[in-house]
């Protein structure tokens, strides 16, 4: 089954080999997501924002994720906890046996305060240098590959 994983992280890295080191990281939490999980990604966006990045993934798995399991996979990911939490509380309803709306889990492409745009999606040369570097280490990983 497919499902989306989006992940919110608020954090600008502050030189190159920080920028290397949060990239490992997430493709090593991708394939401890993996490995524990069976969850396998096969895709990745990732897009610049003005505080961070958002990462949107392809996830497939061997039966359908219910909105607490990709929760904690967007936290495990290092998705904002507040970012989270509200899902959990749009998710309770899906607890007590009612639908989810489509829109519950989001990351907005655009965000306005005030009426002024202070915020939007945009593909940088960091936004893609993640976009290739995470899926490379991840599927090495998965090959058996080392750090």
């Amino acid at each position: 089954m497919n499902s989306k994983i989006l992940v919110d992280i608020d954090y600008k890295y502050e030189d190159k080999e920080r920028m290397v080191k949060m990239v490992s990281d997430f493709a090593f939490k991708m394939y401890f997501v993996t490995d524990v999980l069976g969850v396998r990604f096969t895709g990745i966006e990732v897009y610049e924002t003005s505080k961070g990045i958002h990462v949107y993934l392809d996830a497939e798995s061997e039966r359908p994720l219910t909105p607490l399991e990709i929760i904690i996979i967007q936290l495990a990911l290092g998705s904002d906890y507040k970012r989270e939490l509200y899902n959990l509380r749009r998710a309770r309803a899906w607890l007590d046996g009612e639908e989810l709306e489509n829109n519950w889990n989001t990351l907005f492409k655009y965000k306005y305060k005030n009426g002024k745009l202070v915020s939007k999606e945009t593909v940088t040369e960091f936004s893609k240098f993640f976009e290739e570097y995470v899926m490379r280490k991840y599927n090495g990983l998965l090959r058996g590959e080392s750090e």
